[in-house]
This record gives structure tokens, C-alpha cells and sequence, in this order.
């Protein structure tokens, strides 16, 4: 649609930032030092964001404004960021930050998730984590430096020294993730779960009913519902009405469109409707969040 390619023109897509290649790296996966790429731009990396890109960043010395989707937060040494995909996101360092970044392709994820399960696959909102001064830091800064020095190096098994090490970074992370319900689904109900996150970020914006993505899962739609609620806690419907909502914010906070062109772009027939779904989502009308009002 043009509504997307006018978001994308305004919030650039990379693969790497200010790259857009065709892809990240031969093995799916991307390391660097913090330093290395912020220091060319002054250290500001500007908001963009990724597709088919999955993002883990740690911040081993100084400090980062970072803004993760409009809102600001601050990191500071020690911290891990983990960024999903289509997430706009840009950063401040401080002159004296360095740490890693890990540009991961979905691709990866699927080759594991039999043994790492959907977890990190089906992230949706980025989070911010601090691990526990003592072993906990230890363990995880020195999975991001063997990670970092496999990469860098030329062992003739190089590719199964990266793998190995970025699975055990990757499920050190997964147990830091907030927690997704209680257990009483089996495996299976996660995966579908995964699997929907996929289906609505491939066609959030088609407005299909809950039958059509019901059915691309194979299971009925109070199922899905249920599983959704149960790991969730929120309905099926739910989860898509909040993946447009933050698309719509993303329109409004990055882009120049009308509130019209808006609604186009997310499917709606008649902006009216978008009005009233968008007020239901953050208690404010398009045009009054555009011009930066709070809610009432």
C-alpha cells in the first residue's frame, strides 16, 4: 500500500543501520562492538527500525538514551536490550559507551524452536533487563564476549562455535522474558501462539476475521482464543486490534499522513471508524495524539 511505503520512507527499514542490503551476513547473524558503528554517526542512531530482524543489545559501559516506539527510556552499563522486529527504535550513547550488538535473522529462530521453543520468536515489544550484579552479570557478559570472539574468528568450525554460543546466550535470555501464563498449555499451544504472531504481523493491517487466522493454524477460533487469553491475556482479537494500534501510532508520531491516508493503510473503509477504534485504543482522537495531547 502507499500508506506503508510512506512510513518506511520516513522510518527507514535496514538490515544493518544504514545498510540495506540484501541481507545480514551469509550465517544469519551479525555481531558488533557498540562503538564501532555509533561512532561514525556521532553517536546518534537515528530511529529505524528492521524486518526479519531480531535484536539483542548490551550496554557493557556508559550510558543510552534510547527511544523504543516513541517513548524514551535510559540504559545504563549492564543492561540487555532485546528489540523485535518492525520496532522503531533509535539511540544517544554516551562518548564512552561500548558493548555488543547481535543482529539475529527470524530464519535462526525457526531452524531452533524445537529446542528454544517460541518464546523469543514471538516477542512483540522490545524489553530491557538487568541482570543481577555477581555470577548473573558474569555469565551473561561473558556469552556476549564468546559469542562476539567466535564470530570475529576463523576456526575451521567457526559456524558451530557461533551456533553453540548463541543458543546458550539465547536461552539464557528467554528465562528473562516476561512471563507468558502459568504453564497449563502444553508446547503445542505456544507454538500456535508463535505461529499467530507471524500471521497477524504478515496481515494485521487486511482486517480478516479470527476464522482466517483460526484457520491457517488448524485449530478452531475459540481455541485460539483461549490459548491467546491463557498466555496472554488478551483475546485473539485483541492481539491484532493492538498490533494495529501500534501501527497507527507509528503513522502518527513518524509520518506526515492524514489521518484519511492513515485509516487507508490499516484497512479501515471509512476513517470515522479508524477515529473511533484508535480512541478505544489510547483514549485520544488521531489528530489530538498527533499533536502530542495525553489522555484525559
Amino acid at each position: 500500500m502507499a500508506g506503508k511505503k510512506t512510513l518506511r520512507s520516513a522510518v527507514p527499514v535496514y538490515h544493518l543501520y544504514g545498510e540495506q542490503g540484501p541481507q545480514v551476513a551469509p550465517d544469519l547473524v551479525h555481531c558488533e562492538a557498540i562503538s564501532a558503528r555509533s561512532r561514525l554517526h556521532n553517536w546518534e542512531i537515528r530511529p529505524h527500525r528492521h524486518h526479519g530482524l531480531f535484536q539483542m543489545l548490551w550496554l557493557a559501559r556508559g550510558k543510552a538514551r534510547v527511544e523504543l516506539d516513541g517513548r524514551l527510556a535510559d540504559l545504563s552499563g549492564g543492561q540487555v536490550l532485546l528489540l523485535p522486529q518492525h520496532c522503531v527504535h533509535g539511540f544517544q550513547f554516551s562518548p564512552d559507551a561500548d558493548g555488543e550488538v547481535i543482529t539475529l535473522a527470524y530464519a535462526f529462530f525457526q531452524r531452533l524452536q524445537l529446542h528454544l521453543g517460541p518464546a523469543l520468536h514471538a516477542m512483540n515489544a522490545p524489553v530491557i533487563h538487568m541482570p543481577k550484579p555477581g555470577a548473573d552479570r558474569q555469565q551473561i557478559e561473558a556469552a556476549f564476549h564468546a559469542l562476539h570472539e567466535a564470530y570475529a574468528g576463523h576456526d575451521a568450525h567457526r559456524d558451530l562455535l557461533i551456533d553453540a554460543q548463541l543458543v546458550s546466550l539465547l536461552v539464557w535470555l528467554s528465562k528473562v522474558l516476561p512471563p507468558q501464563g502459568d504453564g497449563l498449555f502444553p508446547a503445542r499451544g505456544r507454538e500456535h501462539l508463535a505461529k499467530f504472531s507471524q500471521l497477524i504481523e504478515a496481515n494485521y493491517a487486511r482486517q480478516n476475521p479470527l476464522t482466517f487466522y483460526a484457520a491457517s493454524l488448524g485449530i478452531s477460533a475459540a481455541h485460539l482464543n483461549a490459548l491467546c487469553r491463557q498466555l496472554t491475556g488478551h483475546s485473539a482479537l485483541g492481539l491484532i486490534h493492538l498490533r494495529m494500534g501500534l501501527e497507527a501510532r507509528r503513522y502518527l508520531m513518524y509520518t506526515s499522513m492524514p489521518v484519511k491516508d492513515v485509516s487507508d493503510a490499516l484497512g479501515f473503509s471509512d476513517p470515522a471508524y479508524f477515529t473511533r477504534f484508535f480512541k478505544r485504543q489510547t483514549g485520544i482522537a488521531p489528530i489530538a495524539f498527533r499533536s502530542g495531547a495525553r489522555p484525559a
